[in-house]
């Protein structure tokens, strides 16, 4: 690469590595947009008929990237006397394996690692898989609560062979 000062004293690095500033440039934008528009989504199966771009098939939404840990509240023998639960809603989104939305009423399995699915919590029966079906818009929801430790826990879903998964962190 030929660089050269020009005639203020400064260094002039030439048409060719302007050029490959500006590809770089471009080529990072491109992937940056293609993570965000990703977000947090996995896909399995074939991609659509003829075509060489994978459809997310399970796409697996949160509010936020953290939750606060659940806590429990003990009097001085150690009984528990208020649990304080930390919950939020997990949502998922299935596809066909043509990228439309499945029809309402398709089973969707969801589990957690770690804490509890479901409206009511509890922490001696703890449910870590539930079975719910979509709605119109090829959407299942469900209440996840964090566990009483922090860490990572994983939620998955599958429907009709196929699998995604996303992590939430417990603080």
């Amino acid at each position: 690469m030929k660089k050269v000062l020009n005639n203020t004293g400064n260094l002039n690095e030439g048409r060719h590595m302007t050029l490959m500033k500006k590809f770089l440039a471009a080529s990072g934008i491109l992937a940056a947009a293609l993570v965000l528009s990703l977000g947090c989504t996995s896909s399995t199966g074939s991609s659509t008929s003829g075509s060489s771009i994978s459809v997310p098939r399970i796409q697996i939404t949160i509010p936020a990237s953290s939750l606060q840990a659940s806590q429990r509240t003990t009097d001085t023998s150690g009984a528990i006397i208020q649990v304080t639960w930390s919950s939020t809603f997990v949502t998922v989104i299935v596809r066909d394996n043509s990228g439309n939305l499945v029809p309402a009423g398709t089973s969707v399995n969801i589990a957690c690692g770690a804490g509890f699915l479901g409206n009511n919590p509890d922490a001696n029966n703890p449910v870590s898989s539930l079975t719910v079906t979509t709605n119109a818009n090829g959407q299942a929801q469900v209440q996840y609560t964090a566990g009483f430790t922090t860490g990572t826990a994983t939620i998955s879903a599958t429907s009709s062979g196929n699998s995604g998964s996303v992590s939430i962190t417990i603080v």
